[in-house]
């Protein structure tokens, strides 16, 4: 049997091997060869001056047919990057090309995101119906949520942290109805978060008390996914499983708040911005430790650098002395205990000296 007349998957799973330039080889070799090396050339396209490859993005551009095989798509373009606006036209053009990709990285001008609009006037969304992963570091404007609204399959979804999101712009409630990944700022928590099936948060900026009530209402609150009304399981609800946040909130209090919130965290990690006057004392770490020991499916948690360790705990109640409860226990620090002065002392303390550091 000719090589050729193989089976289109046995001859891919031969060129996913092959080197870059093999396959390139092979491409020119033969026009029965040409579409089973192109599958493989294009399938994961990763752009930037460190490679010294952006000119690749004119040939996807000018190939609808070359730019339907790719899969994955990366961009790189640091402020040192001497790039045009016309480059970020062909750019956008290639992207309304790529309409089967799965996973997307734009990490280029904040103020770009115009080139996620069709260049034709009045011409039909594009829909990207099989993304499922979306990074980038456009502003949130018009363009990056009309984005959204057309990626029905988005599951992983990263913004950029270095901007305030525009006032006006709302994403509707029906826009990524599978979402369960959220990285990026927590002022996009209210138009992220409600509605759809999240399980895990890394959050960057101050989480806030009202943040905080904000997930609580969004556990509460029913979510219609497409997927849920397909099987017949009706609605789901916001089930945060892993979340990673920095607060300004007294840690005890966050702590409090957080378990309320999300009662089925597996994974937490809290960074305090707090000031503290002195070192916390043994009734801070014991109303910690109480607070860890109520979120049941917690296995793991951290707080500003520390790593708390569980352990198993036997229920009291339990008729068999089973383990059913595990207790949390801090990392080895020493609590501060009441001091008596004997003499009162005068001291002229500086401005800077009043913060004390948590220190354990």
């Amino acid at each position: 049997m000719s090589f050729v007349h193989l089976p289109t998957e046995l001859i891919d799973a031969v060129f996913e091997r092959l080197p870059q330039n093999t396959l390139a080889a092979l491409s020119l070799t033969s026009s029965s060869l040409t579409s089973c090396a192109n599958r493989q050339l294009y399938r994961h396209l990763s752009l930037s001056s460190y490679t010294n490859n952006l000119e690749a993005i004119h040939t996807v551009a000018s190939s609808p047919e070359l730019a339907s095989l790719v899969r994955s798509f990366y961009i790189t373009l640091d402020d040192s990057d001497d790039v045009c606006k016309d480059y970020y036209i062909t750019l956008s053009k290639a992207l309304q090309n790529m309409t089967e990709l799965i996973s997307l990285q734009l990490h280029v001008s904040a103020e770009a995101g115009w080139i996620l609009q069709n260049s034709i006037p009045n011409a039909k969304p594009i829909i990207y119906s099989r993304l499922e992963d979306f990074a980038t570091s456009f502003v949130f404007d018009t363009h990056l949520a009309s984005f959204l609204e057309r990626t029905p399959s988005l599951l992983y979804l990263q913004l950029s942290n270095s901007f305030i999101p525009s006032e006006g712009v709302k994403l509707s409630a029906s826009a990524m109805p599978h979402l369960s990944s959220y990285t990026g700022p927590t002022s996009l928590l209210a138009q992220v978060v409600p509605s759809r099936p999240i399980k895990s948060l890394h959050l960057s900026g101050d989480l806030s008390s009202a943040d905080i009530e904000l997930l609580a209402q969004a556990s509460r609150a029913p979510t219609t996914s497409v997927r849920s009304q397909g099987s017949g399981h009706g609605c789901e609800t916001v089930r945060v499983e892993v979340l990673s946040a920095i607060t300004s909130v007294a840690p005890v209090l966050a702590l409090e708040a957080l378990a309320n919130a999300c009662p089925h965290l597996v994974c937490l990690r809290v960074m305090t911005t707090c000031a503290f006057w002195e070192a916390p004392d043994l009734t801070f770490y014991t109303r910690i430790a109480n607070t860890l020991s109520t979120l049941r499916s917690l296995s793991a948690f951290e707080l500003s650098g520390m790593h708390w360790e569980s352990r198993p705990k036997s229920s009291p109640s339990s008729e068999d002395g089973s383990i059913s409860e595990k207790e949390w226990v801090s990392p080895p620090v020493t609590p501060r205990v009441a001091e008596v002065d004997v003499e009162p002392l005068e001291q002229d303390l500086e401005f800077d000296e009043a913060f004390q550091e948590w220190a354990y």
